[in-house]
């Protein structure tokens, strides 16, 4: 600041001057405004505006990047009426474009604008993260790419970063003014035209709008009255200094805020200021203004409501030292924040000490095994505090559901939340081994109220000695205390919407997010202390009376239908707005967010994406942006426009019917219908497609995907969701917007599930994106248990199970044929052959000519030449999220880098999720409840799929190209129940059960893939990743080294890879290479025990007809003999 009076008094050639106001904007305003002595430190989203406002009173769009944040601000009457920021990554900044052209192509930033404006073929770089972009920028270059076309590549990745993950789906109004720093490199603006397809003006001296626009703010405000005329010295800034004073803790005052905030004492003009902290108390101190934070911080409130007025937390030291009494430890996070008055109750009420964490320890965050969220770091950290203390027991239940009011579906708990006692059990194992503590995991299923949790826990207790009397009173009073707790948060939440009523001035703000990550002091950096010291009431979303409202049918989680229902009250008054908490990473919100943005709609609403990383400055100008922006839209009373757009619909009943945008109603078989299936991986996707036409459907497959798909995927999403869903979305809206018929009514066909997996958001958020963007004649089919499988009949169902069981067969053999084929070309082109043959019996055979097809085209697989035995082929298994183990596009080149090394790829087969339904279903593992007739009906129906999979595969095998396996998923959960409980649902325990079941089996090695950021994925990664060694090994369930083959054995091959398709890194090439030596000695001890075990075997069975002989000779005669001969045999 100091230089910059320096050359402005040098620019006027020292001449003495009146200044009358000053002020400041951008990320060091709050410093810079301590220094000068000036009131007017003003938020960078008012200071653009206004600048751009002056030289275009008609501006109603701003596109602003800068070297650290990237802005989007929408004006109404020249008023900031709604904006959005970068909300974690830099990539659509100026350092990122710095950084990468520096990093990756020594390039200067002052060159980039000219070389890259002379680019004529510019490579996609699409929008990805600086962290990847590099390496793709290397690539390209390796590729003989030139440099300026790299360059205009790069250029234009930064525009669609920006248009893609800052401004998304938010208007664009006729005039739009691109400013920032980033804008003196002409080609950025140039390619935002070229992208945008519209004009873009570009103001003089755009790196200065914002401070332009500030000094116009400040004059306005002194005509105003808003602010007072002051007088400023420029050569008196320019020798001001400042002084740093010894620091002090904030003590938190009557708000009793314990974040102990380091406050510097700086000294200007002789007079020491406080400066610094998460909050305004000081910044208020300074310009005398009184605010009383507690009275506004109604997060807090709900804390100690939690924690200390319904909850108990005892003292460690005993009472009276001769009678010891046993103490239980609450980890201070996930759904503690909400369930502390029920635990903590419940163990008190019996005579447990109830200790809680206090700290995150960061030993703990140092032994993350996966990419884990804040919220799942802080419960690492946690658990090694409470370790540490020592207790008998620590309650870490596996949570299912909770009770919310008035939903259509369960209200399930999010994968990291319910996986923590398994991966923190896993992670810790040596430390529990080594301690006393013993880790208490009960599964609580309490969809219906907390009262369903009492039978499990008092049956969990008495294995304590607690009596069942006492127990059953303890967990009633607990029970008690947490309806309380909850029944005080509605009444303070009604009461406070009352007062905001009665003083239409004032507005408050709704916090969203878990309590676990938005109400928590760990993890919310103050935020809620921040709103409330700017004298706004800051309200936790479940104090909000909402449970009038409905959430969508396709809303599982238990806290998304919280904030959707208390969304919607916000929504619909004027006197409250949205800020939403999220982490990075975070599955949940992936999909959320966009729900709850799509429900504003243009009401303005914040978005503060946290993790370890973040800055407190950037979160106060978000804060400071936000609220101005609220204000604004108040004051300027804009109307929100209803989307009159009617889309296609499907209508389940006892037959589909189809409903165009026009109102026609279409059987699902009628001419002017179509039904499409996204890549799924090519045999799976082209069976379901016959499967549909021989049953009178026009239906299709789709290729499988390419970067193109991925860019239109992104395009058309968020970005966070997972990989399955952007692609799959990429791949109907490119097919929607080539369509050549759009009278036609188009079905993309989704996969879906129950939950806690996002899988089953894909059709509800692609069901919302086709209403936003507004695509006449499409609409979603899905096929669930719920809606009766689309109306399909039993006998098409047992078809589609039957022909993907060959599907899956038909993959393995394809690999087995890459490596063994003795000309793998001509093998291929008579792989093809058959493949397509199946694919039309699919469409025009029953199930009765199955077998006999089956038997042809064992026939013809078994006439294509191999080079030796195929099943001495070392066996790699790929293992992982159902889609991209299988899909081609997603799993990248690890296949054929395998095959090409002389592994058989063993891909884990989609038909195992559908025996893992039957075996959830037919084990009471699920919740719904059945009649008689309907659990005969579905054990009948796994037997009947059982025997078909076993029919199939024999035949098959006959081929000598295919080794019989059943899938079994019984003994894949057998190999897994020591580390989760088998009511822990999904992927992940079929992901470990399988991957410990097949290594050293028929495997040497096993790779996991997931997408990016997949929840079961990472919670199997976590473990796996201290289970995949000999140790591990001998603790599943009948694995015994007979041999001693493996006695030298340590880590087996295991490998966790995450795809978002992009190309994969240099590290994971290099673990690839890594994995696949490790992979082939492994074979070789596998090839010693299986000699081994077969010699072992053949002396059993000499030995065995020797006895038998000897027993059977001179008292049974010969024919005794041959009986016993044949027996044997």
């Amino acid at each position: 600041a100091r230089n910059c009076y320096k050359a402005i008094h040098e620019q006027l050639n020292n001449s003495e001057i009146s200044i009358t106001g000053l002020g400041v904007t951008g990320s060091g305003r709050l410093i810079a405004g301590l220094h000068a002595l000036t009131s007017n430190v003003i938020n960078e989203i008012i200071a653009h505006a206004t600048a751009a406002a002056y030289f275009d009173p008609e501006v109603d769009t701003i596109f602003e990047i800068g070297g650290q944040d990237a802005k989007y601000t929408f004006l109404t009457g020249g008023v900031p009426s709604d904006y959005a920021m970068n909300e974690a990554c830099s990539a659509g900044t100026g350092s990122f474009l710095e950084e990468s052209a520096r990093e990756a192509l020594n390039v200067l930033t002052e060159e980039i604008g000219g070389l890259a404006l002379q680019g004529n073929n510019p490579p996609n770089f699409t929008d990805q993260c600086s962290a990847f972009i590099s390496s793709d920028i290397k690539i390209a270059a390796q590729e003989g790419i030139p440099k300026n076309d790299l360059l205009a590549g790069l250029v234009y990745s930064i525009c669609m970063n920006y248009l893609n993950r800052v401004k998304g789906s938010r208007p664009v109004g006729k005039k739009i003014f691109m400013q920032g720093g980033v804008c003196y490199n002409k080609a950025v603006p140039v390619a935002m035209a070229s992208l945008m397809n519209s004009k873009i003006i570009v103001p003089p001296d755009p790196g200065l709008m914002g401070a332009f626009g500030v000094a116009l703010e400040v004059k306005s405000r002194i005509k105003l009255g808003i602010t007072e005329r002051c007088s400023f010295d420029l050569v008196e800034l320019v020798n001001r200094d400042t002084v740093r004073e010894s620091n002090f803790t904030c003590n938190g005052g009557k708000e009793k805020c314990d974040r102990k905030c380091e406050i510097s004492r700086i000294r200007v003009n002789g007079k020491v200021y406080p400066f610094g902290g998460v909050c305004n108390k000081y910044y208020n101190l300074r310009l005398n203004k009184e605010v009383d934070a507690s009275k506004y911080d109604l997060v807090a409130l709900r804390q100690s409501l939690a924690f200390e007025k319904y909850g108990v937390v005892s003292s460690l030291e005993s009472s009276n030292p001769n009678i010891p009494e046993r103490t239980v430890g609450i980890l201070r996070s996930f759904l503690t924040h909400s369930l502390f008055p029920l635990y903590s109750n419940f163990f008190d009420q019996m005579g447990f000490k109830v200790v809680l964490s206090d700290n995150i320890d960061p030993e703990g965050i140092s032994r993350i095994e996966a990419a884990f969220c804040l919220p799942a770091e802080i419960t690492h950290g946690s658990f090694v505090n409470l370790l540490k203390k020592k207790p008998d027991y620590i309650f870490i239940p596996q949570v299912m559901q909770i009770p919310i009011k008035n939903v259509p579906t369960y209200s399930r708990i999010c994968v990291f939340v319910q996986g923590e006692p398994y991966y923190l059990k896993t992670t810790f194992r040596k430390e529990l081994e080594e301690s006393t503590t013993v880790v208490l995991s009960p599964v609580l299923k309490m969809q219906k109220g907390y009262e369903f949790a009492e039978d499990t826990l008092v049956q969990m207790v008495k294995k304590m000695g607690i009596g069942e009397k006492q127990a059953r009173e303890a967990f009633q009073f607990a029970c008690r205390k947490q309806y309380e707790f909850e029944n005080e948060l509605l009444e303070i939440g009604s009461k406070t919407l009352k007062e905001l009523d009665q003083n239409p001035d004032l507005f408050g703000i709704v916090l969203f997010g878990r309590p676990y990550n938005a109400f928590s002091t760990d993890a919310n950096m103050g935020i809620p202390h921040k709103i409330a010291s700017r004298g706004f009431v800051v309200i936790p979303h479940d104090m909000i009376p909402s449970a009038e409202y409905n959430v969508h049918h396709k809303m599982f989680w238990a806290t998304g239908q919280k904030i959707m229902k208390s969304a919607q009250l916000v929504k619909k008054r004027d006197n409250l707005f949205g800020f939403y908490i999220t982490n990075f990473s975070c599955g949940p919100d992936s999909f959320l967010l966009g729900y709850f943005r799509n429900l504003m709609d243009s009401k303005p609403s914040l978005t503060l994406e946290l993790d370890q990383h973040t800055a407190d400055a950037g979160i106060d100008t978000r804060i400071e942006a936000a609220i101005d922006i609220m204000t604004s839209f108040r004051r300027l009373k804009i109307h929100i426009q209803k989307n009159q757009f009617k889309a296609a619909r499907v209508l389940y009943d006892k037959e589909i019917k189809v409903v165009s945008s026009d109102g026609n109603k279409y059987s699902l078989t009628d001419p002017n219908v179509e039904v499409v299936f996204p890549s799924m991986g090519r045999f799976a996707t082209e069976v379901g497609a016959a499967l549909f036409r021989s049953i009178g459907v026009n239906a299709k497959a789709l290729n499988i995907p390419n970067k193109d798909i991925l860019l239109e995927g992104r395009k058309n999403t968020t970005c966070k969701e997972c990989l399955p869903y952007i692609l799959t979305t990429g791949s109907f809206i490119d097919y929607a917007n080539k369509r050549d018929n759009t009278q036609k009514v188009t079905l993309f066909f989704m996969a879906t599930g129950g939950g806690p997996c996002r899988l089953g958001q894909y059709w509800g958020a692609l069901e919302d994106l086709i209403q936003k963007n507004k695509i006449p004649n499409v609409a979603v089919l899905t096929a669930t248990d719920e809606n009766g499988y689309a109306g399909f009949g039993a006998r098409v169902l047992l078809k589609f199970w039957m022909a993907l069981v060959v599907a899956d067969v038909f993959g393995d053999i394809a690999s087995t044929l890459r490596v063994a084929a003795r000309n793998w070309s001509e093998a291929q082109i008579e792989f093809e052959k058959i493949w397509n043959d199946f694919i039309k019996f699919l469409e025009n055979g029953g199930i009765i000519q199955f077998s006999n097809f089956l038997k042809n085209v064992s026939s013809r697989l078994s006439a294509i030449p191999v080079k030796g035995n195929p099943f001495d082929i070392p066996v790699i298994s790929l293992i992982g999220e159902i889609y991209v183990r299988r899909e081609e596009f997603s799993r990248k080149n690890i296949v054929n880098y395998l095959e090409d090394h002389g592994f058989m790829v063993k891909v884990a087969p989609v038909a195992e999720y559908l025996c893992y339904s039957n075996y959830v279903v037919n084990t009471g593992l699920g919740e719904r409840t059945f009649s008689l007739k309907e659990q005969l009906k579905m054990k009948l129906t796994a037997q009947v799929q059982e025997w078909w999979e076993r029919r199939i595969k024999t035949i098959l095998s006959d081929s000598g190209l295919y080794k019989f396996e059943m899938i079994e998923v019984d003994k894949t959960i057998r190999a897994a129940n020591h580390l989760l409980d088998e009511n822990f649902r999904g992927e992940a325990i079929l992901t470990v059960g399988l991957a410990l079941r097949e290594i050293l089996h028929d495997s040497c090695g096993v790779i996991s893939i997931g997408p990016f950021g997949c929840m079961p994925s990472r919670v199997a990664e976590s473990i796996l990743k201290k289970e995949m060694n000999m140790e591990g090994k001998k603790r599943v369930a009948g694995f015994i080294d007979q041999s001693g083959a493996y006695a030298e054995l340590d880590n087996l091959p295991f490998l966790s890879i995450e795809t978002d398709g992009s190309p994969f890194p240099q590290l994971i090439e290099a673990n690839l290479e890594a994995f696949v030596l490790q992979a082939k000695r492994v074979h070789q001890k596998i090839l010693r025990a299986n000699k081994s075990r077969n010699k072992k075997n053949k002396n059993i069975s000499v030995r065995l007809f020797d006895i038998v002989r000897g027993s059977s000779g001179s008292k049974n005669g010969v024919k005794n003999k041959k009986n016993s001969s044949e027996a044997t045999i």
